[in-house]
């Protein structure tokens, strides 16, 4: 009799366990951790990548959150405009179908983007079971609830946001971007040694822009070498990536350009901008594209 209540009592015990795991499981907040993200101004030579950390509160059904202090807002515009932000505070609301709002505030002398405001709010989406964010800047003067000054009211900014990968990478990558401001498009296809090497690959372009003005032309390059640094983890900033071509120059402009960049999804994905300093690595002899066209670029591995 004692060794059947005895069991019973085990029985019990691992099923309240049980439950009680499947439970916290069910609570966990699919939108929680590190995200790589880029984006570009429809309207205007701008485009930027960074990171930002969320944390949802399981209590409010993952419906309420912060944006955790570390983050980074790298934003580019041409020529040479670079504006670097550091992220200190922020909040997300949900609504249950994965709509939302987020709120993020900066540090920086310029403001986002060099609009003299340090906060921007989101109009989010939230996909793919919290892998990926879509988002776009709304267009109201304040953020929260009317208090803060935003950089939505000054621009119209779009991107996603996909779960930030802090390792090596290794292969070739499937490269779109395009210039929103000059009617450039294009797709590079870039391979890369894991240990900071360009070993080769092809950039096409297609503009109808200031090289070609009385229609489309299409560009042909030939990626001869290159090299890449990246970011520290997530926390820290992202990576710098530049290539020099031969054949064409690289969108009818120069023969080497340099992307700004984060990995993300367990190193398949790349999301960057053109870094639009005028020189590769401060090399006066190395003339960047990305100085004349901010533009932004992704993409996945091979």
């Amino acid at each position: 009799m004692f060794k059947a209540k005895l069991l019973a009592s085990v029985i019990a015990i691992a099923a309240v366990c049980a439950f009680n795991s499947t439970g916290f499981a069910a609570t966990r907040c699919p939108f929680n951790g590190n995200y790589s993200f880029n984006f570009f101004d429809p309207a205007f030579n701008v485009a930027g990548v960074g990171y930002f950390t969320v944390q949802l509160d399981p209590r409010t059904k993952c419906r309420s959150g912060v944006v955790l202090p570390g983050g980074i807002l790298n934003c580019y515009g041409s020529p040479d405009m670079i504006f670097e932000d550091f992220i200190e505070d922020g909040f997300v609301f949900l609504e249950s179908d994965g709509e939302g709002t987020m709120e993020i505030e900066t540090n920086s002398s310029n403001g986002i983007c060099d609009t003299g405001t340090n906060a921007v709010e989101l109009d989010i989406s939230v996909v793919q079971a919290g892998k990926s964010v879509l988002f776009n800047t709304d267009g109201e003067e304040f953020a929260s609830s009317g208090l803060i000054p935003q950089a939505g009211y000054f621009g119209t900014l779009t991107g996603r946001a996909d779960k930030c990968f802090a390792g090596q990478i290794s292969g070739c990558y499937d490269l779109r971007f395009f210039a929103p401001a000059d009617s450039v498009v294009g797709d590079c296809t870039v391979c890369v040694n894991g240990a900071g090497g360009v070993t080769g690959g092809t950039c096409r372009c297609n503009t109808i822009g200031v090289s070609s003005p009385g229609g489309g032309f299409e560009f042909l390059s030939e990626i001869e070498t290159g090299g890449y640094t990246l970011g520290e983890n997530c926390q820290s900033s992202t990576g710098y990536l530049w290539l020099e071509t031969s054949s064409d120059p690289i969108c009818g402009v120069e023969s080497a350009v340099a992307i700004d960049f984060a990995v993300a999804q367990q190193g398949k994905e790349i999301l960057g901008a053109c870094d639009t300093a005028e020189f590769i690595l401060n090399n006066t002899s190395l003339r960047n594209a990305g100085f004349f066209d901010a533009c932004s670029v992704e993409g996945f591995l091979q």
